[in-house]
């Protein structure tokens, strides 16, 4: 009988996973309450499920065959050890669409209204009424790099309220709501010169590693906005220090950096156009509850060895 390492966040996140014993009776499974209990069962575990693993993790489960991973993101993974050892991956794809693409269109009004300088005043206690102008998201031009499930409910949520969408796709092919998509070598130039907000949802691969860099980030018109809630490794972020610095466009907002945390030492925190949040737009409340119908069917499919059926499996040749 195989075993199952389920390494869940919280209580929350345990409750919901703990229904894996009746849907899956013929597994043994458990849930550690810790690390020590963690490396323990990880000793002769056959599949873990969960948000990371790290070699030392890997050091130890010796008999490990699958990861149901609850994460998007693989960047941080061991990936070298898992191909050697032929251990699959699966992620977490498909869960993020909702939750992140609200928080890049409250970004984009928050912006346009300029509500975080008018909230800064409310601190002083004072009454800023005609202080920093409001202007609207209606109307204006979108560009989104990276059109997967998350860029196609971005692009729903923009057209709703009145946004032309282009975006950005591997393999170009026609997308509700996105009046053009183009591929990477042409459609940067497009996104970066033309648009009044640019989303990155690029996942970090050789090829998008440090991409976004001085040459794009200098075709940006004055009054643009980039939020990044992608990854932080696909921009460079000394060529984007200087462009903030010299305020080359409107302002910056992201979610996530190259060192996370930023360090408090980051020269980003003493810019008054940059827009900071500690890598909050993936995480949510729901988030187990919209990953499990997720992790229950792959674990079938690994069940039945249908392995070609499983959702989100990782590829080592394309990075993702």
């Amino acid at each position: 009988m195989e075993k199952i390492v389920v390494n869940a966040n919280n209580d929350h996140e345990r409750q919901v996973l703990k229904k894996l014993v009746e849907d899956f009776p013929q597994y043994i499974i458990v849930f550690p309450d810790n690390k020590d209990d963690l490396m323990k069962e990880l000793k002769d575990a056959d599949i873990l499920a969960g948000y990371f693993i790290n070699k030392e993790m890997l050091d130890v489960a010796k008999n490990l065959k699958y990861i149901c991973g609850f994460l998007a993101g693989v960047d941080k993974l061991p990936l070298d050890i898992l191909k050697q050892r032929d251990i699959l991956l699966t992620t977490g794809r498909g869960i993020h669409p909702i939750h992140m693409s609200e928080y890049a269109m409250a970004m984009m009004i928050l912006d346009a209204r300029n509500l975080d300088k008018v909230l800064e005043e409310k601190k002083e206690k004072n009454w800023a009424a005609f202080k920093y102008p409001q202007d609207q998201v209606y109307g204006k031009k979108l560009g989104i790099l990276g059109i997967g499930a998350i860029g196609k409910e971005l692009a729903r949520k923009a057209d709703a309220f009145g946004m032309e969408v282009i975006g950005i796709k591997k393999h170009p092919q026609t997308v509700e709501y996105v009046s053009k998509v183009y591929n990477m070598e042409e459609g940067l130039d497009v996104v970066f010169s033309t648009c009044d907000y640019i989303v990155n949802l690029l996942p970090n691969t050789e090829k998008t590693n440090q991409i976004i860099n001085k040459k794009y980030l200098s075709m940006m018109k004055k009054t643009a906005c980039m939020i990044n809630i992608g990854r932080g490794d696909t921009v460079n972020e000394e060529d984007l220090y200087d462009a903030l610095k010299n305020k080359q466009f409107k302002r910056y907002i992201s979610d996530v950096f190259i060192t996370e945390p930023l360090p408090k030492e980051s020269k980003f925190w003493e810019l008054d156009n940059i827009i900071i949040t500690p890598h909050i737009c993936g995480p949510n409340v729901t988030y187990m509850d919209k990953a499990y119908p997720i992790v229950v069917h792959n674990l079938k499919c690994y069940l039945n060895k249908d392995y070609n059926q499983m959702k989100n499996m990782f590829s080592h040749e394309l990075g993702y």
